[in-house]
């Protein structure tokens, strides 16, 4: 029977740890790593008997490294080996051992006599009623590719010996996919998944700190899937990750992330197989259908009443204006053309909560769904549970989930202007002026979040399987204190951005604004416009602040491109950035940033739909300068 399988390498903690967060996030199905019964203080029957309580089968024992293919008297030795490898399958209650390939120096290369050594190791292992499935390790010596496993497989010729296939294996060596469907089901013994980002690396270092789960990765994870599905194979499919931030993570969390990335799997899965008229494998409950987001209906902001009228200064400095306030709540709406700003100042709830540990941030981000009821259930199911804080009487009751560093997610409704008229939220607000109000910012063009390295992966899994977005390719740059990575995650229709970013280096922007923010959460905001060159000369004369840019950098870019020199002048006065990529023009330029928390960037996209990343470096130099200077500044007051 299909179903969802996790290997217990895959998370940290000790095994006790390991297999109460397994069954926690849905596993019935966990495959035993040896090292984890090394460490534990019981006997391999407590285990056993812990995952029966927890409603787990134990799937397989792994691994049995280097073991066919040996000369005497090493090949004694390792059958004296797999005798008690059997008796601790007996023990634990596993049918399953899994051998990979053989990495050791003195192996012969002869596949008729590996396939011996296989073939009576399974004889050894019939007598128990057992099975053998043999793996190629990407840096076999002599076994890499699954096709080559299958030869020596087929070689011994024993109905409990089967092949077991890891798509980390087959798809770092780039082994054919398609012809998976051809083998018999009977003998792939096993299917594990890993993904992994596509980076020049030797596949063993990619292999022990950089898998990750389905979808997480540049692998054809789907097109595996599907090859042994395909193949009429019903067993496990279990996931066998080696990472370092899994390691380091929460085992409870690292579960929950797998199993909501193998939950998107198996729905891929089955709508693929559906296309093809086949049926569905039902591996999964069916989800209901991935949501549309069509846009940010608001982005609230938690403040204190102290430090709000600075933010408010730089809002409307950026040509936002106050146009309605809480009928019952210290909370005001900002709002310039589509774009909504709700500044929060209550002194109890969520806001004030999110305030007293993070300072004047954004706190919550609300979506526009094209079914916000059906997009919640999705999320339910998932593992995104519903939100429920503080309704006054007769408000909106607006559903939300936990988004980064346990801000809020808010499920709108698309939202019909028509004469002004309010959307469901916004009737909890009095209107002093016009519902609408002109202003040079058309809509946000995107937002970043800033996440610890080891949360990194656990977002991207969150926005593509609860809320459908899609992944771009991850970016590499340099930041003046470290590294500095990237990755933009949004909905299809790109009316939704988000970068989600981290870095390498204490002394990184992304390391001090976790440090500043204590944690992670959003660090910029995009808005867009159509002559960014007059916003800006309006924004300064309000006296709103941007980032100083090096001189150097002007004269850069007049060696780079073919730009009007009276263009660059404006430019380097006003303090703009521009790049240039398949015939489009982006002009942008960042305001200072707001105590160290968040910094607001302004584009102009002239037919460009990219990020200007070649300006991510300048933007950071600049931004360490500042915060350098606020330091000093600090630090002679303190003095």
């Amino acid at each position: 029977m299909l179903r969802w399988s996790i290997a217990t390498v895959t998370m940290g903690g000790t095994l006790e740890v390991k297999l109460a967060a397994a069954a926690r996030a849905g596993f019935r199905a966990v495959e035993i790593f040896e090292n984890d019964l090394t460490f534990f203080s019981g006997k391999p029957r407590d285990v056993r008997a812990r995952a029966l309580d927890l409603g787990l089968d134990i799937v397989a024992l792994q691994p049995m490294r280097d073991f066919e293919g040996m000369p005497e008297p090493l090949r004694q030795r390792n059958f004296d080996r797999a005798q008690r490898k059997l008796d601790l399958m007996e023990e634990l209650g596993a049918d399953l051992l899994c051998i990979c390939s053989n990495v050791h120096e003195e192996s012969l290369g002869d596949p008729e006599r590996s396939a011996r050594d296989l073939a009576d190791l399974a004889d050894l292992a019939a007598q128990r009623g057992f099975r053998i499935g043999f793996e190629a390790l990407a840096w076999g010596r002599h076994v890499r590719d699954w096709m080559q496993a299958w030869d020596v497989v087929r070689l011994g010729d024993r109905p409990n010996l089967g092949l077991v296939l890891d798509s980390y294996h087959i798809c770092v060596r780039d082994n054919p996919i398609a012809p998976i469907a051809d083998l018999p089901a009977d003998k792939i013994a096993l299917v594990q998944l890993a993904d992994a980002p596509a980076i020049l690396m030797d596949p063993m270092s990619l292999s022990r700190h950089h898998r990750c789960f389905p979808g997480q990765g540049d692998y054809p994870i789907d097109a595996f899937l599907q090859a042994a599905v395909k193949a009429g194979y019903r067993g496990p499919l279990s996931l066998e990750i080696f990472n370092d931030q899994f390691r380091g993570a929460p085992a409870n969390v690292i579960a929950r992330d797998g199993m909501r990335a193998l939950q998107a799997c198996g729905e891929r899965l089955d709508a693929a197989l559906v296309a093809e008229g086949a049926a569905p494998t039902l591996i999964s409950a069916p989800l209901p259908k991935p949501p549309a987001v069509s846009g940010i209906e608001f982005i609230e902001f938690a403040a204190s009443g102290a430090e709000s009228p600075r933010l408010v200064a730089l809002l409307e400095g950026l040509g936002f204006a106050r146009v309605a306030r809480h009928r019952s709540k210290d909370v005001d709406l900002y709002r310039q053309n589509g774009v909504n700003i709700v500044v929060n100042r209550e002194q109890d709830g969520f806001a004030h909560s999110f305030y007293l540990v993070h300072g004047t941030s954004v706190c919550a981000l609300a979506l526009r769904f094209d079914d916000p009821a059906r997009a919640l259930e999705r999320a339910n199911a998932l593992g995104a549970p519903t939100y429920h804080g503080r309704v006054g009487p007769g408000e909106a009751v607006i559903p939300a989930v936990a988004g980064v560093e346990n801000s809020l997610i808010y499920f709108m409704p698309e939202r019909t202007r028509g004469g002004g008229a309010p959307s469901n939220w916004d009737r909890d607000f009095v209107f002093t002026d016009a519902p609408e109000h002109p202003g040079p910012l058309s809509a946000v063009d995107h937002l970043s979040n800033v996440v610890r390295r080891t949360e990194f992966l656990s977002w991207i899994t969150f926005y593509k399987a609860v809320l459908g977005f899609v992944d771009e390719p991850q970016v590499e740059l340099a930041d003046p204190y470290g590294a500095f990575y990237s990755r933009v995650i949004g909905s299809p229709d790109r009316s939704v951005r988000i970068p989600v970013n981290i870095g390498d280096g204490g002394s990184t922007a992304v390391s001090r604004f976790l440090e500043t923010f204590a944690g992670g959460g959003v660090q910029q905001i995009a808005f867009a416009t159509n002559d960014l060159f007059a916003f800006v000369e309006q924004a300064a004369a309000k006296g709103v602040r941007f980032l100083n840019v090096s001189d150097n950098y002007y004269d850069d870019l007049s060696a780079r491109f073919d730009l009007a020199p009276e263009l660059i002048e404006r430019m380097r006065r006003l303090g703009v950035l521009y790049d240039r990529a398949k015939g489009g023009e982006f002009f942008h330029i960042y305001t200072r940033m707001f105590d160290e928390r968040f910094f607001f960037e302004i584009v102009e996209r002239r037919s460009y739909d990219l990020f200007g990343a070649a300006n991510t470096p300048v933007r950071l130099a600049a931004q360490a300068g500042e915060l350098d200077e606020a330091a000093r500044t600090r630090g002679s007051v303190g003095g």
